[in-house]
């Protein structure tokens, strides 16, 4: 059978498979993001942290929130999802965890590097015009440093893609499961069809995704920043 006429023969299949990635890597992405964007707001060094707090305690902290992460990076999908799966069983449950842990990274890293890279002179402007803290954060700096962190969400993304595959050893949703019974019985009968299936799957979920990334940074940048 050639791989149009699977695909034809097939698609319902497929396109379970494709919304079954799509909302896990839409799930997975929005949890570290919001842990990373409210960790890298918090250990900021600017006035929204307490007073008790020391500038080297605050930027000691921040490095070590993006050493912690970073390791979690490192550390093979598999033996990941073979530590999760103890603890948290089969399905969605570990693959959503284990993939949230390795968004984090990224997202955290573009959120101190956005909010690092406005000028402290808007900053001042802003004070002289008797904006607090937050309405500091609020309506000048994140909106500044939107950009980059989106940047740093559409990179999770891409990286997130390719490790959702791996969650179908712990039975995760997604195009890791055609995609793995097809390795497992290669050269039988449509078996590398399985594979293409999922693999070409993949990257329509990663060109939807970049679709979504263009429309919500034209949207959510502010006008003068816009490139």
């Amino acid at each position: 059978m050639g791989f149009v006429e699977y695909v034809a023969q097939n698609i319902a299949t497929l396109t379970f498979y494709a919304q079954q990635h799509f909302l896990l890597l839409l799930y997975a992405v929005g949890s570290a993001s919001a842990i990373a964007v409210a960790l890298g707001v918090l250990l900021h060094t600017n006035d929204l942290t307490p007073r008790s707090w020391r500038r080297q305690l605050r930027a000691g902290s921040r490095e070590s929130a993006l050493l912690i992460s970073s390791a979690a990076l490192t550390v093979p999908s598999l033996a990941l999802f073979g530590i999760l799966q103890p603890m948290l069983g089969l399905g969605v449950t570990p693959s959503l965890v284990a993939l949230t842990i390795y968004g984090v990274y990224p997202v955290l890293r573009n959120t101190v590097a956005g909010l690092a890279s406005v000028d402290p002179a808007v900053l001042d402007a802003a004070r002289g015009m008797g904006l607090g803290p937050a309405r500091r954060m609020v309506q000048v700096q994140f909106p500044l440093a939107w950009p980059v962190i989106v940047s740093g969400i559409r990179v999770a993304t891409l990286i997130l893609i390719g490790i959702a595959v791996v969650a179908a050893v712990v039975s995760g949703p997604g195009f890791g499961q055609p995609l793995f019974s097809g390795l497992a019985r290669l050269g039988a009968v449509n078996s590398f069809n399985q594979v293409l299936a999922g693999t070409l799957g993949c990257l329509v979920v990663a060109a939807v995704y970049e679709i979504v990334f263009y429309i919500v940074q034209r949207l959510t940048t502010p006008r003068g920043i816009r490139v």
